[in-house]
């Protein structure tokens, strides 16, 4: 008995630090949506001012430059590894969008997971409250069924 309840609790911490690494990459997958979300908030802002109007450009994390608003009828890109693309602006905002309808869909299936190693610590955790006479009784039981 002593035995089994030390694997049950290595069993719990094991799935926690399982918990804690899906979690730590959810953190990671929120702030790279909320990137895409403040780009996509910032096309948009700067169509919306529309041609030849001025904006302070930010160069490095200390200064900025004023630029004037030109044609945003094309936006570059990231699609890979330093890979870039050129796409006309409302195909950008597609890609943009699907890209965070991707990590979106990702994160769930994350928080699935967390969810399906809480279901199994609860399990573990009732395994290891049950009482001795609870185990031969549920032991017995199986015998029974398996002849």
């Amino acid at each position: 008995m002593a035995n089994e309840v030390l694997d049950i609790n290595e069993a719990v911490r094991a799935y926690i630090a399982q918990i804690e690494g899906l979690r730590a990459e959810i953190g990671r997958l929120d702030a790279t949506i909320a990137t895409l979300r403040q780009s996509l908030a910032t096309l948009k802002g700067l169509k919306t001012l529309g041609e030849g109007k001025t904006v302070l450009v930010p160069v490095g994390s200390i200064a900025q430059v004023e630029m004037k608003v030109e044609k945003m009828d094309k936006v570059v890109v990231s699609v890979g590894q330093n890979i870039s693309a050129e796409l006309e602006y409302e195909e950008a905002l597609k890609y943009i969008e699907d890209e965070i309808k991707k990590l979106l869909a990702f994160r769930l299936v994350l928080e699935q997971a967390i969810a399906e190693l809480y279901a199994k610590i609860e399990d573990l955790i009732a395994e290891a409250q049950q009482t001795p006479e609870e185990e031969k009784a549920e032991e017995e039981e199986n015998e029974k069924n398996s002849e």
